[in-house]
């Protein structure tokens, strides 16, 4: 397998000190060292896994990757622009938003603009793919309240039909589905929390409308691994721990 390799002004560039231009000028002066070895040439190729860098004696740790959690406040869609929303980006500092040597920053998955709670960023396009590849069917579970309070009967018959999954008909432009069997836990008569393994188009809503009620407030608490941090406002986000992170490669090896 081949070792990947960078130049060296784009890892100095992507680990915030300054621009190309700036980063060429460090070089030049003779203030980096790779291997213990002075180099002078921007253009340099280091091995991002295995070579030291040493900027003004000072180790350099090579960030490759970004990863996030953030608590999504209602209101704010998971698109990079938008004329009429907050996206979620807007809410990241500009330093986190940067482009890393694993590429920019997405969303892993997206949650509708009025669905609050953990959504998670990352610039590693091999785990976004494989957490939201419906063959790793990664478990999601969403806090739900409803319009209409649930009879101690009609939870039996909530758990029962989500558990066999439910035939979802078409709505606007949602294509007609047969949801995967689904878990709902009730914590009060308006209350309880529905586990999913795709939840796309929609698909939480239109499963408790398949079942004659509505949902009038959604919230993500985990997907996979990780739970979300409830020490986070609306809006608010902090990096992945490495522990986190592991969990979370583990889990779609």
């Amino acid at each position: 397998m081949m070792k990947e390799k960078e130049r060296l002004d784009k890892i100095l560039a992507n680990s915030g000190f300054g621009s190309r231009r700036d980063v060429k000028r460090l070089v030049r002066f003779g203030e980096v060292l790779v291997n213990g070895e002075r180099i002078r040439d921007p253009e340099y190729h280091i091995d991002v896994d295995n070579d030291e860098v040493v900027i003004n004696g000072e180790p350099l740790e090579i960030e490759k990757h970004s990863y996030f959690m953030m608590n999504k406040a209602s209101g704010a869609v998971c698109s990079t622009k938008s004329d009429r929303h907050q996206t979620v980006y807007e809410f990241l500092a500009e330093a986190d938003n940067q482009k890393r040597l694993g590429g920019s920053l997405s969303t892993v998955g997206r949650l509708d603009a009025d669905t609050e709670g953990l959504l998670i960023f990352t610039t590693d396009g091999e785990l976004n793919h494989r957490l939201t590849f419906p063959k790793y069917e990664v478990k999601k579970t969403y806090l739900v309240h409803l319009r209409d309070a649930v009879s101690a009967e009609d939870k039996i018959t909530y758990a029962e039909k989500g558990k066999a999954g439910l035939h979802i008909p078409a709505a606007a432009n949602d294509p007609e589905c047969d949801a995967k069997p689904c878990d709902i836990e009730f914590l009060e008569d308006d209350k309880c929390t529905i586990t999913v393994t795709e939840g796309r188009f929609h698909e939480v809503k239109r499963i408790f409308i398949a079942l004659d009620n509505e949902v009038v407030y959604l919230k993500r608490l985990m997907m996979g691994t990780l739970h979300l941090d409830e020490s986070l406002g609306r809006g608010e986000y902090r990096s992945l721990t490495d522990e986190e992170i592991y969990s979370l490669k583990e889990l779609v090896k």
